[in-house]
């Protein structure tokens, strides 16, 4: 009996907590993210074309030059994200805030944006030639009632022959337009933006729909990590302000203050070493419960020395916990959760506290 109360009392002065102890002072403070985005596609022309993402075959889904459908249709995704401040600052993944479109899906794109754009600038065209002719026949009508010695206004007659004008010049310029694309236009002379809308939720909140993340929680991209090996964002509630009752993270070894709790000894892992992930893996599919979306917990142990590119452990996740904390026995986070490695779904990688380090540096 003397053992075992010897054996608490060591383990209450390390500071370490059992998990039980970590999810529930913690659960608070990760949220599951929402991103509802598109992308546009902004041609040399001043044309404008969307379309909602790139599926496995590398075609271009919803593929319109209606803005407006594309917004009643865009591509959603979720991820995982914890505070890291008491202004609404929140850390993420790169992958979940900003999805790029890779270049040579893009190439390979090409021609079905440019053909896609001369098709619509031929709709154009037909629409202007009825126009035109419609123009014509109003000013035939008039000259042939002048002809029968009927009063006609002259002014309308030269309306209508400007307009007439003004048609012609549209033709010519649409027609110019769908030449200059047909031959004259690579991929450098075509732009894309990704538009998006990203909103955050809570552990014991309802949601039923977009809404509830993007009008009741909005956040604004304040930093992307321009390191291809730091998988890395920052988000910031347009509130700026954390919730009175969301735990804030702080990460193990010295850096800015403002996020760090400035222990080195803590981030040296080793292997074996007992780690807890809190995240939402699978997004909504697993979080969303009769009592609202519910935060999971998952552990495993570091299985690979660690470098400072990534830590290897055998946390079991599925997409939604990209950018789950990864915490110690102490509470404090070593990683960022942010790939599994392929095939498998017991074994993961997360961005080290020193990739954190230099991406948190210059934040204040």
């Amino acid at each position: 009996m003397a053992a075992v109360a010897l054996c608490c009392l060591i383990t209450a002065c390390s500071g370490k907590k059992d998990a039980e102890e970590i999810f529930n002072g913690q659960k608070s403070g990760v949220v599951l993210v929402l991103n509802k985005f598109y992308y546009e596609v902004q041609l040399p022309t001043g044309q404008k074309l969307f379309f909602k993402g790139v599926n496995s075959d590398g075609e271009l889904e919803g593929f319109t030059a209606d803005e407006r459908e594309v917004q009643r249709n865009p591509a959603m995704l979720n991820g995982t994200g914890f505070f890291i401040s008491n202004d609404g600052l929140l850390v993420t993944n790169r992958h979940v805030a900003a999805t790029d479109i890779d270049e040579n899906q893009l190439k390979q794109n090409l021609q079905r944006i440019i053909r896609s754009a001369i098709l619509q600038y031929a709709y154009v065209q037909q629409q202007l030639e009825v126009q035109y002719e419609q123009l014509e026949q109003q000013r035939q009508m008039l000259i042939q009632y002048y002809q029968m010695g009927q009063n006609v206004d002259a002014a309308q007659v030269q309306q209508i022959q400007a307009e007439q004008e003004r048609v012609r010049a549209l033709y010519q310029n649409v027609t110019a337009n769908a030449r200059n694309l047909r031959y004259n236009t690579s991929l450098n002379d075509i732009h894309i933006r990704v538009v998006c809308a990203i909103g955050i939720s809570y552990d014991g909140v309802k949601v039923q729909s977009p809404s509830d993340f993007l009008e009741k929680n909005p956040c604004d991209i304040i930093k992307i990590s321009a390191d291809k090996d730091a998988d890395l964002a920052l988000l910031q509630l347009k509130s700026h302000q954390t919730p009175e009752n969301a735990y804030v993270f702080q990460f193990a070894g010295d850096g800015n203050k403002k996020f760090f709790n400035g222990n080195d000894s803590e981030t040296e892992l080793k292997i074996d070493q007992q780690l807890y992930m809190i995240g939402y893996n699978a997004g909504l599919m697993l979080a969303n419960t009769q009592k609202g979306i519910s935060v999971q917990m998952t552990s495993g142990k570091i299985t690979q020395t660690p470098d400072n590119d990534r830590v290897l452990y055998s946390i079991p996740t599925v997409q939604g916990s990209s950018g789950s904390p990864v915490v110690d026995e102490y509470g404090n986070v070593v990683a960022v959760n942010f790939a599994k490695l392929a095939g498998s779904d017991n074994f993961n990688f997360g961005i080290p506290v020193s990739r954190v380090k230099e991406f948190l540096k210059d934040v204040k």
